[in-house]
């Protein structure tokens, strides 16, 4: 699609979207009809954290990221997002109903802005509209969830890599002994003690390291070191 986009071209793309398989076309037409068109260059935002959320915004040409930024200025990419999708859909009918990352675009991307009670309207019209949006809300939830516990793994595989290389340099070799128990490793990382012992299984599991009482062996120092690097 180029800047002359058609409805036609329009309802072609979201017929591709989860939200609108096997929706009769004449819904598909009425969604395009009634959607406002906003047209992006690329690297240019979007929308912004906490910017309210009253609208459904579909993606349909280009792509972006989902960013969050923490108080220390540090990006996080949560999703990088290619058309067909829709954004923020579990979050659209919410109570405080605010986008929740920086939504950017990685190059020149178009959006349709639709408006949230409209719909409504249709679902309730729209048997199979409804039931695909409950699911890709759900989807959209477990990828959320999914996402976070991965970011909160790498950061406490870093920190786990982290102590492990303190005990080699401090004890000059690849066989360390721990200086703490677990539960006061897992206190200074702010992690549960379950979390903890669940990477040092997995660093087992992946023959990264071996272990035996307080005893560590480091089988792939290369690998603990990358990690220990870990941005």
């Amino acid at each position: 699609m180029r800047m002359g986009n058609s409805n036609k071209e329009f309802i072609e793309v979201l017929e591709q979207c989860e939200i609108f398989k096997g929706v009769e076309r004449n819904c598909i037409e009425e969604v395009v009809r009634n959607a406002k068109i906003e047209r992006y260059k690329a690297k240019e935002l979007v929308r912004m954290r906490g910017d309210e959320c009253n609208e459904l915004l579909f993606l349909v040409e280009g792509e972006a990221f989902g960013l969050f930024t923490n108080p220390e200025g540090r990006v996080l990419q949560i999703d990088h997002m290619f058309a067909p999708k829709l954004l923020a859909a579990a979050i659209i009918f919410s109570a405080d109903a605010k986008y929740p990352v920086d939504v950017e675009t990685v190059r020149s991307s178009v959006f349709l802005n639709l408006d949230k009670n409209f719909f409504v309207s249709l679902m309730m019209k729209n048997e199979r509209l409804l039931r695909n949006y409950l699911r890709y809300v759900s989807d959209a939830f477990t990828f959320v969830t999914d996402r976070f516990y991965e970011i909160t793994m790498k950061n406490l595989v870093q920190k786990v890599c982290s102590y492990l290389i303190r005990l080699m340099n401090e004890q000059g070799s690849s066989i360390v002994t721990m200086d703490m128990s677990k539960e006061e490793i897992a206190r200074e990382f702010g992690a549960t003690r379950p979390a903890l012992s669940r990477v040092f299984i997995e660093l087992k599991k992946l023959g990264i390291i071996e272990m035996d009482g307080k005893k560590v062996r480091i089988r792939n120092e290369r690998y603990v070191r990358d990690y220990a690097e870990f941005e």
